[in-house]
């Protein structure tokens, strides 16, 4: 009797479709499993408030995503990918969590105030830019009066 051979493992989709186009959880996995990840940032203390300021950005080589996932990525997909990462709240939320993460970080000893955070996303050349700039008011209560 035979038996039966190996599965073979597919590649998920990209998107999923439900009323529009989204990108799939296993989509946003990868891209943070692929991304390298270069923050930046300091203190400004001119003024009455000091005042945390930075940028974190995620780069994702296009050619490896493609090698990984199903299908290749033309020109049309890439901006389809570009457009889906830009409109994609979860990893927008997740990329603004990671950069103040990053932000309390690099500033351990220093109580942190609501931030202000702006995220962009771009495709240069065969890479996928995220980029995220915090702005993070330093020694707030919770009152909202300065330490």
């Amino acid at each position: 009797m035979k038996r039966p051979g190996l599965a073979k493992a597919t590649r998920g989709a990209t998107w999923r479709r439900r009323g529009g186009e989204a990108l799939t959880r296993e989509a946003e996995e990868l891209l943070f499993a692929l991304a390298e990840r270069m923050s930046e940032g300091s203190v400004r203390e001119a003024g009455a408030q000091p005042t945390y300021f930075g940028s974190t950005m995620f780069t994702i080589d296009l050619e490896t995503f493609s090698a990984r996932w199903r299908g290749g990525l033309d020109a049309e997909g890439r901006e389809r990918l570009r457009a889906s990462v830009e409109g994609s709240v979860r990893v927008r939320l997740r990329a603004m969590r990671i950069a103040c993460a990053d932000a309390a970080h690099r500033v351990p000893d220093r109580g942190f105030g609501t931030a202000l955070v702006e995220t962009q996303v771009s495709l240069r050349g065969d890479q996928l830019h995220l980029d995220v700039d915090v702005e993070v008011p330093l020694d707030v209560s919770s009152t909202g009066t300065a330490r």
